[in-house]
């Protein structure tokens, strides 16, 4: 009866390596699916970022004809709020204000752009003038 006693005590429980190793897979587990919810978001941001800028763009091209010229860069997008076409003009994604030029100096009329997700001006900056291979 004693030996019977024993080997359950040591059938039961599991060791600290087993328990180690279940942390070790659950923790892998979750940075795989964090990183997947992460850039899902980013991603999203991104194209909320392209939908904006296409709609500042369609903005501006609509003062243009209606007024005969494009706003300069002093002036800015803030010129929408003055003329009536935007109550305010909006955030990027990141919370940053888009940068606004005219004339613009990669082949377009003008350039609106966004500093993207490190929220500072590099190669990650969405802007209309950039494709989306870029």
């Amino acid at each position: 009866m004693l030996k019977l006693i024993r080997r359950l005590d040591n059938s039961m429980g599991m060791s600290l390596i087993e328990i180690l190793i279940v942390l070790g897979i659950i923790a892998g587990a979750s940075a795989a699916i964090m990183n997947a919810v992460f850039t899902k978001a980013d991603k999203a941001r991104i194209q909320q970022a392209k939908t904006q800028i296409a709609a500042l763009a369609g903005d501006i091209k609509q003062y243009k004809l209606e007024k005969g010229n494009y706003p300069g860069t002093e002036e800015g997008l803030d010129v929408l709020v003055d003329s009536g076409y935007l109550e305010e003009v909006p955030m990027d994604p990141w919370n940053t204000e888009f940068m606004y030029e005219y004339p613009g100096t990669h082949g377009k009329k003008f350039e609106i752009c966004s500093d993207g997700p490190d929220e500072d001006t590099e190669d990650d900056d969405i802007c209309n003038y950039k494709t989306d291979e870029e």
